[in-house]
C-alpha cells in the first residue's frame, strides 16, 4: 500500500467514523411496544405516514432523519426531494405554521436545482474537480495534502489536517479588495437591473431606487441594498479616510468576512502611506523589530519556554512578515489601539533580550570599528547589520568605512588558506 493510498484509506474510515457518531447523536430511538418492537419512527400518533418532522429546534431539516441542502449535489437528488415536499404540502391542510415551512422550503430546493443545473452546464461533464454548493457559494475539493503553511477553517477556527481530513475552499471569494475608489459603472452596463438578483428599474407601477454601493460601484434594489454603511479599503489605501459609506448587503458581508485576513501588501500598494501617517510608520518599524526578535527567540530555551511570540496569536501575521496587514489593522491603527498593543509587546521583548536573558543578551554584537563596550543589537535603533554576515555597527561608524571590516577579514583568511 503506498503511502498516499494510506492516505486515501485513513480519510474514508475517519469520514464514516464521523458520520457514524452524527447520526448517533442525531437518532432517537423509538419505544417499545407490547410486541417488543419499537414504534416506527416514520409513523405518527394516528398511524399515517409521515415523511416529514416539523420543529422550532430545526428549521431546515423537515425529513423524519436531518437533511441539509448540502447533501443534494446532483439534480436527480434534488428532484427527488423537490416531489416529497410537494407531496406533503399537498397533504397539510389550511393556512398553517407546517404548510408555511413547507412552501418555503420548496423555494428553497427549486432554487438550489436551478444553481447546480446551470454550474452543470458551465464546467461541462469531463470536470475533474469535486464541486459543493451551499448557500449559492461553490467549495473545490482540495487534493494537496501538504502545504508549508497550516490551514485553518474559517468557520469553526481550528486547524484543517489535510492528511486525513477533506476540505474545500470557496472557488468564487476574491481575497483582495477592489483598489479603484468607487469604480461606477453606470445603470446601463447592469442593463437597467439589481447586479445581485436582476430585478429590473422600472416607473411604470412604483419607483424602485436604484442604490449605488460605494465598494464596488454597481447598483442594487433596495432589499440587496439597505443603506448600511462600512469603511471602504481604497478610501483607506489611498486617502487614509476611513469614513463609512453606504455599501450593498453581500459586499458588506464581504468586508466583514475579510476583515482580519492579511491580505494588503502597503509597500506594493501605496507605500508613500508611511510617511503620511506617523504611527503606520511607527508600527512598521515596530514589526520589522519583532521580525529580528524572533530569531533570538527560536534558539531561546526561556523564551520557548514562556511561551513569548504566543502574545502575538491573534496578530499571527506580525511573525511572519512586516509587510502584510489586514483592513482591521489599519483600523486599529487609525484609532490610536494598535500602537499601545505592539508597543507593549515590543517592549516585553526587547526587555527579555537586553536585560532578563542571559543567553539572548550573549548573542548581542561590539561595534568593530569604534570597539565601544556596549553591547548593540540589530533591532536598536542608529546600528546598521551587515546583509552577509550579519555583524552590527554603529551607523555612524559604518558610514566611515568603505565595506564591513568582518568581510573583509574572512575573504583574506579564505585567500590564505587557499
Amino acid at each position: 500500500m503506498t503511502i498516499y493510498q494510506m492516505v486515501d484509506f485513513l480519510k474514508d474510515r475517519l469520514n464514516e467514523g464521523l458520520g457514524w457518531i452524527s447520526g448517533a447523536l442525531q437518532y432517537s430511538p423509538g419505544k417499545m411496544d407490547d410486541s417488543g418492537d419499537k414504534e416506527s419512527l416514520w409513523s405518527s400518533e394516528d398511524g399515517k405516514s409521515h415523511d416529514m418532522s416539523l420543529t422550532d429546534e430545526a428549521e431546515e431539516n423537515y425529513f423524519s432523519f436531518p437533511i441539509d441542502d448540502s447533501l443534494l449535489q446532483t439534480p436527480d437528488e434534488i428532484e427527488d426531494a423537490i416531489e416529497r415536499v410537494k407531496a406533503l404540502v399537498l397533504e397539510t391542510e389550511g393556512v398553517s405554521e407546517e404548510r408555511r415551512k413547507l412552501v418555503q422550503r420548496l423555494i428553497s430546493l427549486r432554487l438550489r436545482l436551478q444553481d447546480v443545473k446551470e454550474i452543470q452546464e458551465e464546467r461541462g461533464e469531463n470536470s475533474s474537480e469535486e464541486l459543493r454548493i451551499i448557500n449559492h457559494h461553490q467549495f473545490i475539493h482540495q487534493n494537496q495534502i501538504v502545504h508549508r503553511s497550516p490551514q485553518y477553517c474559517d468557520r469553526c477556527g481550528g486547524i484543517i489536517w489535510t492528511v486525513v481530513q477533506h476540505w474545500y475552499r470557496c472557488k468564487g471569494i476574491d481575497t483582495e479588495y477592489i483598489a479603484q475608489i468607487c469604480p461606477e459603472v453606470g445603470l446601463p452596463d447592469q442593463n437597467f437591473t439589481c447586479f445581485e438578483c436582476k430585478t429590473r428599474f422600472t416607473l411604470k407601477n412604483s419607483w424602485m431606487e436604484p442604490r449605488i454601493c460605494n465598494y464596488n460601484g454597481r447598483y442594487f434594489c433596495p432589499i440587496c441594498h439597505k443603506n448600511n454603511s462600512h469603511s471602504i479599503p481604497a478610501r483607506i489605501l489611498h486617502n487614509w479616510d476611513f469614513e463609512e459609506k453606504p455599501v450593498s448587503e453581500g459586499s458588506r458581508q464581504f468586508l466583514i468576512l475579510m476583515a482580519r485576513k492579511p491580505n494588503i501588501n502597503l509597500d506594493r500598494v501605496n507605500p508613500k502611506l508611511f510617511s503620511f501617517v506617523e504611527d503606520l510608520n511607527i508600527v512598521k518599524r515596530y514589526r520589522e523589530d519583532i521580525i529580528i526578535m524572533k530569531d533570538f527567540f527560536m534558539t531561546c530555551r526561556d523564551a520557548v519556554a514562556q511561551k513569548l511570540l504566543r502574545r502575538l496569536d491573534e496578530k499571527q501575521h506580525f511573525v511572519e512578515s512586516s509587510c502584510m496587514y489586514s483592513l482591521q489593522d489599519l483600523i486599529d491603527i487609525n484609532n490610536g489601539t494598535m500602537l499601545k498593543f505592539i508597543e507593549k509587546i515590543h517592549d516585553a521583548f526587547e526587555r527579555h533580550i537586553k536585560e532578563t536573558c542571559q543567553i539572548c543578551k550573549g548573542k548581542g554584537f561590539i561595534c568593530e570599528i569604534c570597539e565601544n563596550e556596549q553591547v548593540i543589537f540589530p533591532f536598536d535603533s542608529a546600528t546598521h547589520q551587515c546583509s552577509s554576515c550579519h555583524a552590527v555597527f554603529h551607523n555612524i561608524c559604518f558610514a566611515k568605512r568603505e565595506s564591513c571590516p568582518k568581510c573583509l577579514r574572512k575573504s583574506r583568511r579564505a585567500l590564505n588558506v587557499l
